[in-house]
């Protein structure tokens, strides 16, 4: 069985039309912003639902550790039922671009693990994240108020001034939204390189897009990872936002790309709609031409 690993904060209505969606044919396990609109009585309702399992834990700063906490947390969650063989990290907002049955087919027996991972040395303009402290989870670098970002500003500025540079070696960073096989999510969890590497990136700028890509580095998992995201994205429509919510006009490019997720999408879109449908193994017929499907699925 596959676990999807999914951190939500907003919309609750969506969430739970995605969670009852996937948890027919996978374990899906929840994190809750506690600062979000989601409240403790509709994460109860969730937990009622099979196959899934809901917590309200962490309040969630834009950037801050609280999230790789929360992630965590739901891996620790998802291994502790046997049936879980992969796991999927996602957000409230990617759906999937496959039906279930070719899920399931393509993951079965799978033991790789699929992440973006990016050379930092390649990448000098990354160097700030994780070289000078950052506070996060004390400050919501997002909130616009004058103090905090007067704060904000002082932490780096002060750091710069006394020449401040933490000694941390990070060779990678991507994106957070991986797929792991069970094992090796165990040793992300559990493992002493993983519990001293979250200590220091505790006051790390983004931290859960450095955790995974680093805390498998020189381990037998290593020669497993595939440098790839699996998660269809555009970042270059700013006007869109960043990345841009898809829509029906996304939908040749995603399935062409060969990925398994779409991000981010409206789950009550037509996009998002359409995506489920294709998901339950449903057919839908092309907007533009009744004749062809909208979709190049085998599933359909």
């Amino acid at each position: 069985m596959q676990a999807f690993v999914i951190t939500a904060y907003k919309d609750y209505e969506a969430l739970k039309t995605l969670t009852l969606a996937l948890s027919r044919r996978g374990l899906c396990v929840i994190h809750a912003d506690a600062q979000g609109a989601i409240t403790a009585r509709q994460v109860d309702e969730l937990n009622a639902l099979p196959n899934v399992r809901a917590i309200r834990k962490y309040k969630v700063n834009w950037g801050s550790v609280c999230h790789l906490y929360a992630l965590l947390d739901l891996c620790r969650m998802a291994l502790e039922d046997e049936r879980v063989d992969y796991l999927h990290l996602m957000s409230a907002q990617d759906v999937p671009l496959l039906c279930a049955d070719e899920m399931e087919r393509r993951f079965a027996g799978e033991t790789r693990l699929f992440m973006q991972r990016l050379s930092t040395a390649e990448n000098p303009e990354l160097a700030h994240r994780y070289e000078h402290y950052h506070f996060m989870h004390w400050l919501n670098y997002r909130d616009p108020s004058e103090r905090t970002q007067n704060w904000v500003g002082r932490i780096d500025r002060w750091q710069d001034m006394l020449h401040i540079r933490r000694r941390l070696a990070l060779p990678y960073k991507g994106m957070v939204w991986l797929s792991l096989p069970r094992d090796a999510a165990q040793y992300a969890v559990s493992g002493r390189a993983g519990k001293k590497l979250l200590r220091r990136l505790r006051t790390t700028y983004i931290p859960e897009e450095f955790y995974f890509q680093n805390v498998f580095s020189g381990t037998a998992f290593e020669p497993r990872i595939v440098n790839r995201e699996l998660h269809f994205s555009i970042w270059n429509e700013p006007a869109r936002g960043l990345p841009a919510v898809l829509n029906m006009g996304d939908l040749e490019k995603m399935s062409a790309s060969d990925c398994c997720f779409a991000r981010k999408v409206d789950v009550g879109s037509e996009l998002g709609r359409a995506l489920l449908e294709r998901w339950n193994g449903r057919k839908k017929k092309s907007v533009d031409n009744p004749a062809k499907t909208a979709y190049n699925n085998p599933c359909i």
